[in-house]
């Protein structure tokens, strides 16, 4: 089905918000959102701390991080608007997070979720009585934690102010990523989910993208992409042909 066409099945009024990964800001998207319109309304979120609200607060606790983009987004969730969820790494599990809120509320749920690059959450991240959590760790050892991921352009690695600049916004997202602490469900939320991982993605083992069954009633689509954890801005193009095409099918 060609774009077009794809346009016309999926509701014009139709928003996908998309939540940046750890140490991400809202232009991360800026290439999906081209590639999506007019199809799909991307509305990129910015977490505090980065991007548009640089001079806000870093929050280092990931339900405060979700609980601050929810009321972002509240307002148009209410409005009855037909809308989606997107988030890649950090941000599937912010984007999870987020829906949890929406179910608890008694509004209407998303059409989809996309969850990219994160386990399940019921998947510990680390073992904080093992593991050196990586966001208490020497700015070396750190620094080659993020490049080992993919995640540190040359441009970046290039000017140690950049680095210097960056470092306390990865370190307070990692920090809240790690020390995470997962809740049941009551019950699984009722909302398609879609699950997109690299092949060769070293963080998302496929033992840790299982369980996300659990948290939805629908069945879980589980979608590979070439590449590691980073792989899926390389392939913006496929990744925009999945979402007009699951949200096409969630308005019929």
């Amino acid at each position: 089905m060609n774009q077009s066409m794809q346009t016309q099945d999926i509701d014009t009024y139709m928003t996908l918000f998309a939540i940046p990964y750890a140490g991400g800001h809202s232009l991360v998207y800026r290439n999906l959102k081209s590639l999506l319109e007019p199809a799909v309304t991307l509305a990129a979120l910015e977490p505090p701390g980065r991007g548009k609200r640089v001079k806000e607060k870093l929050i280092t606790d990931i339900n405060g991080i979700a609980e601050n983009l929810f009321e972002q987004i509240r307002p148009e969730i209410e409005s009855g608007k037909k809308y989606a969820l997107f988030g890649h790494s950090m941000g599937s599990l912010i984007a999870y997070l987020i829906t949890k809120r929406i179910s608890d509320s008694g509004l209407p749920m998303p059409a989809h979720l996309f969850c990219s690059g994160h386990g399940a959450p019921s998947v510990s991240k680390i073992d904080l009585t093992k593991d050196l959590p990586k966001h208490a760790a020497s700015s070396e050892i750190f620094w080659e934690y993020i490049d080992s991921l993919g995640a540190l352009p040359p441009e970046i690695k290039a000017h140690s102010e950049l680095m210097n600049y960056f470092e306390p916004v990865i370190r307070a997202d990692i920090q809240a990523l790690e020390l995470y602490t997962y809740e049941p469900i009551v019950a699984p939320l009722s909302v398609p989910l879609s699950v997109i991982y690299g092949i060769t993605d070293v963080e998302t083992p496929i033992y840790g993208l299982l369980p996300w069954q659990i948290e939805s009633v629908h069945t879980v689509d589980y979608i590979p992409f070439e590449g590691a954890h980073f792989g899926i801005f390389d392939e913006l193009e496929k990744v925009a042909e999945l979402i007009r095409s699951k949200l096409a099918s969630s308005t019929k």
